[in-house]
């Protein structure tokens, strides 16, 4: 009987966030296909150290100059039911002009009125998708772990206008640590690197988190977002930015090994340890080299 009572509040308690997280979802969400221009402050730190490599942990090895190696890292994420890795080459950028109480600027709930200096519109844009697992203990393949640095991530954020889902005051989470997530994507944009603003999806179901785990793709989530009873936000908006590319060649769920963090600002760190992704990194960034706005595809059309 107490099992049975416990289970049952368990849920309700579940139901009434997946609830909470939606409002917010809902107010102001608008998704990718034309998704603002900002002075120039909001970006994160830049590397520090004697070294432009930073924040990698040891010296660029790509044989490629050393100013290409700034703020090189390496995570997972999922394209279309497959893993793929994202190369970042530069730190994040949160929209200045969103009121957020984090030294960073950066904040989950409300969505951003600009996009970065250098990006005309928002449709030179695609959305990044990160489920959360908001049940403990969250699961341990986390692509970016709670509690550790995240390549090119703000470490930091103001969740305050998530803090009746999150059952904590808001006061509390005015620079709470960025909980561990993990990565959608819906277009490749070419393997191309571009800005990808941050929409936040809320879980408060394992079964439904280990679902979108499996699925891999925004088609699960959209389908768990559909259902009540699954414990599955629409996507929230952040004013959260970051910088990255697909990595050509890397659909077969083939992952990059990464291990170690150093601390660089607010960046967070991690060491390549797969040289062939290393290198396909550093010739993809030689082609790239400098190009902060991108004429993608989208661009040419009426």
């Amino acid at each position: 009987m107490r099992t049975g009572i416990r289970s049952h509040l368990s849920r309700a308690a579940a139901a009434t966030a997946a609830t909470t997280l939606a409002v917010v979802a809902i107010g102001g969400l608008a998704l990718a296909d034309g998704m603002g221009g900002s002075s120039g402050s909001g970006f994160g730190p830049a590397p520090t150290g004697e070294h432009t490599v930073q924040p990698l942990k040891h010296l660029c090895t790509t044989g490629e100059p050393q100013d290409l190696c700034r703020n090189i890292g390496v995570t997972d994420g999922w394209y279309d039911g497959r893993t793929t890795q994202f190369l970042y080459t530069q730190n994040f950028y949160c929209d200045p002009s969103v009121a957020s109480g984090a030294p960073n600027q950066c904040e989950a709930g409300a969505k951003f009125n600009h996009v970065p200096p250098g990006t005309t519109s928002e449709r030179f844009t695609d959305p990044l998708f990160i489920p959360v697992p908001l049940f403990a203990p969250g699961p341990a393949n986390l692509q970016c772990p709670s509690g550790e640095p995240c390549v090119d991530h703000p470490m930091t954020a103001d969740l305050s206008r998530l803090a009746a889902a999150l059952g904590k005051p808001a006061s509390a989470l005015k620079n709470a640590m960025l909980p561990g997530h993990d990565h959608i994507i819906t277009d490749r944009n070419d393997n191309r690197p571009e800005w990808w603003p941050v929409y936040v999806v809320g879980v408060t179901s394992p079964a439904s988190f280990a679902k979108i785990e499996q699925g891999k793709d925004m088609a699960t989530v959209n389908r768990l977002a559909a259902d009540p009873e699954a414990g599955v936000t629409k996507p929230i908006p952040t004013n959260i930015f970051l910088w990255f590319q697909t990595l050509p060649g890397t659909t077969q769920g083939h992952a990059a090994q990464v291990s170690g963090s150093v601390a660089a600002g607010e960046g967070g760190a991690q060491a390549l340890q797969h040289p062939a992704l290393l290198a396909t990194g550093g010739l993809v960034l030689a082609a790239t080299a400098g190009a902060l706005v991108i004429r993608r595809r989208k661009g040419h059309r009426a």
